[in-house]
């Protein structure tokens, strides 16, 4: 199995795809970085600067990286740099399926969060509701990224499922919700247009970033393998959380990627799951 991820690049920290392509092969996954934006660092570290990857060069990098590959392949998207580089993704993805080809689109609608609120140009958020959604066999908001992409309060368990349905409407199979309260805990909850799946954790104090990065392309990677939705979720939550648990021990700033893949994830015990009557 290959993947090609369209995320941003560090050249300092492991958040994008510094993060996400590790995990990807950390799981026995060909892993193909197509680099959105190069950043110094995470803009949460302070000032910074960014060098944004122009939209007729991802679809030209896209196109190149899909006629390399001659198996099957899914394409994870994360943090873009604007709408454009986008509208170049989508048409480099969907002129690929009219040619025959069986390309999974896992979307990992990247704008915003608690309490930064929307950090991208609000057109990306569009993008997302009217031309990406509905081409997405699985879209990947947190909490914040939900609400707004739906418009609707999601505060609780039971409003993230009733949310990410309003979602699955437009056309994916499955949403995986990220960050949802749940009462003392913190969650994540994936839907399909008839079942629903919570796990719950407990919340730690985290400086690192990363760890979103981390679980969508874990859970896409896992679900790619082969593993059923529901068992995905609780293997993903799990690999984050053992991620989470490290860093929070001596709040490190980034995460200690070589120490948490030097542990053999698919061997991290899948965190307790249960399922949601909505």
């Amino acid at each position: 199995m290959d993947f090609i991820s369209l995320q941003s690049r560090v050249a300092w920290g492991y958040v994008g795809n510094a993060v996400a392509i590790p995990t990807l092969q950390k799981l026995g996954i060909n892993a193909w970085p197509v680099d959105t934006v190069l950043y110094p660092h995470h803009p949460g570290h302070g000032p910074t600067f960014r060098r944004a990857t122009t939209a007729a060069d991802i679809g030209a990098l896209l196109e190149a990286a899909m006629d390399c590959i001659n198996g099957p392949f899914s394409l994870l998207s994360g943090y873009l740099a604007d709408t454009r580089q986008g509208l170049a993704a989508v048409s480099v993805l969907e002129k690929a399926r009219a040619g025959g080809r069986t390309i999974p689109f896992y979307l990992d609608p990247v704008f915003g969060d608690d309490p930064e609120g929307i950090y991208v140009d609000p057109s990306l958020v569009t993008f997302f509701q009217s031309t990406a959604i509905p081409v997405a066999n699985l879209v990947m908001p947190n909490r914040f990224e939900l609400s707004t992409l739906t418009g609707m309060t999601v505060d609780t368990p039971p409003e993230a499922v009733k949310a990410a349905r309003r979602l699955i409407g437009q056309g994916p199979e499955l949403v995986l919700v990220s960050s949802v309260p749940a009462a003392e805990l913190i969650a994540n909850i994936l839907v399909s247009a008839d079942a629903a799946w919570i796990c719950r954790v407990e919340k730690r104090p985290l400086l690192a970033k990363g760890t979103g990065d981390m679980f969508s392309a874990a859970f896409s990677g896992l679900l790619s393998s082969g593993l059923t939705p529901p068992a995905a979720l609780a293997k993903a939550t799990a690999i984050v959380q053992f991620a989470v648990d490290d860093c929070s021990k001596s709040d490190a700033r980034e995460l200690n990627l070589p120490y948490i893949l030097n542990h053999n994830l698919v061997h991290i015990t899948a965190v307790p799951i249960d399922t949601l009557e909505i």
